[in-house]
Order: C-alpha cells, then structure tokens, then sequence
C-alpha cells in the first residue's frame, strides 16, 4: 500500500516536470518574440512593410541561432551536456520557424 502511494506521488511528479519543460520552451519562445526590437503594434499595409519586417524578423532568427550555437560550442569544452542539448533543441525549433517563414 505504501509502495503505490510513493509511486503514484513519483509519477504525478513527473508529469509536473514534464509540463514544466514544456511551458519553460513556450515561455522561452514568447519571451524571444516579446523581446524583438521590431515595433510589433504597427500594422502592416503594403507587401514592402511586411517584406521588411520578416527580412528583420528572419536576421533575428538567424542570431539567436548563431549564439545559441556559441554557447554550445562552450558547452562542449566544459562538458556541459544539459546545456548543449537544451541549445540544440532551442536551435531545432528556432531553425523550423526560419524554414516556414524566411525564404
């Protein structure tokens, strides 16, 4: 009986972990747009603004990969695994953006 409920205590944890992962990306994600220095309340009238706006939404996308990736690469000398697998998952979805909006 004991046995079962500190399973089902570890197993409700896990969940907990697992949902907290998972809003740690998406509020990572949010933060990144939300963190943009484009005017985002400005609207869009003419092909031209929005050419303009994702050419510099897509040159944002493009330097968080490349610092993402510096930081794996200082993950790799100090054997940081966390770190250089969280960065390449960041990279992951930060190169499936780039490749639906940037062409």
């Amino acid at each position: 009986m004991l046995n079962s409920f500190y399973y089902e205590i570890i197993k409700n944890n896990f969940k907990v972990i697992h949902l907290i992962k998972i809003n740690k990306n998406i509020l990572l994600f949010l933060l990144f747009i939300a963190s943009s220095h484009l005017n985002v309340k400005a609207k869009i009238n003419t092909k031209e603004e929005a050419k303009k706006f994702l050419d510099n939404y897509c040159i944002e996308i493009v330097s968080s990969i490349k610092d993402a990736y510096q930081l794996q690469v200082e993950s790799i000398s100090n054997q940081d695994w966390k770190t250089f697998g969280e960065k390449g998952r960041w990279i992951g979805g930060l190169a499936d953006v780039y490749s639906k909006l940037c062409k």
